[in-house]
C-alpha cells in the first residue's frame, strides 16, 4: 500500500490528504485529529478541492496542500479549540487560499524561467 509519503503531491488523493492532515495535526498540536462532520463528509470536501477519479478538483493537490500548510502554520490552538480540521480551514481560514495560490504561481513562474538553464557550473 502506498502512502502520501511515497508519492509526489500532484498524485495525492483524498485518503492521502486525510492521512496527512491526521499526521501533521498530531505532530504539531499533540492531540488527535477530528475531521469536520466525520471522515466521509471531509472526504467529500477534499474531493471537491483536489479531484476524484471521475471529476477534476477545483484547486488541485498542490494548491490544496499549500493551503493546508499555511493554515497549520497560522493557527494558534486554545483550550476551547486545541486543533483544527479541513472543514474549519475551509470555513474560517479561506483567506489563505489566495496566499497559497499566489505563492504557487510565483513558484511555477520561477521554474519556467529557469527551465533550460545549465546549472553545471553553479
Amino acid at each position: 500500500m502506498t502512502t502520501y509519503e511515497s508519492k509526489p503531491v500532484a498524485k495525492w488523493n483524498t485518503r492521502d490528504f486525510q492521512a496527512y492532515l491526521k499526521a501533521e495535526h498530531e505532530r504539531i498540536y499533540g492531540v488527535p485529529y477530528v475531521p469536520f462532520r466525520g471522515y466521509q463528509a471531509e472526504a467529500g470536501m477534499l474531493g471537491r478541492w483536489v479531484g476524484t477519479k471521475r471529476k477534476p478538483g477545483v484547486y488541485g493537490p498542490e494548491l490544496t496542500k499549500r493551503f493546508i500548510d499555511l493554515c497549520f502554520a497560522e493557527y494558534k490552538p486554545s483550550l476551547e479549540y486545541p486543533g483544527l480540521s479541513f472543514g474549519f480551514m475551509q470555513t474560517f481560514m479561506g483567506r489563505n487560499l489566495q496566499r497559497a495560490a499566489s505563492g504557487l504561481a510565483a513558484e511555477q513562474q520561477r521554474a519556467e524561467r529557469n527551465e533550460g538553464v545549465d546549472n553545471t557550473w553553479f
